[in-house]
């Protein structure tokens, strides 16, 4: 979720311009955070946590 409540972003919106598979995880994580936001918890996979950096 961003600061704004119940407003969720993933890929470009939240990390600018990256590889495709940071966004493909990150949608993953955001479907997954919305989906504990509405049901109050998920089974879905959450490969990464928002923020995450790949490693140097």
């Amino acid at each position: 979720m961003s600061s704004v409540p119940g407003v969720f972003v993933a890929g470009d919106m939240g990390r600018g311009q990256s590889l495709i598979v940071w966004a493909i995880a990150e949608g993953r994580a955001c479907a997954a955070g919305l989906d504990s936001w509405l049901m109050g918890d998920t089974s879905l996979p959450s490969p990464i946590v928002p923020g995450a950096r790949p490693l140097q």
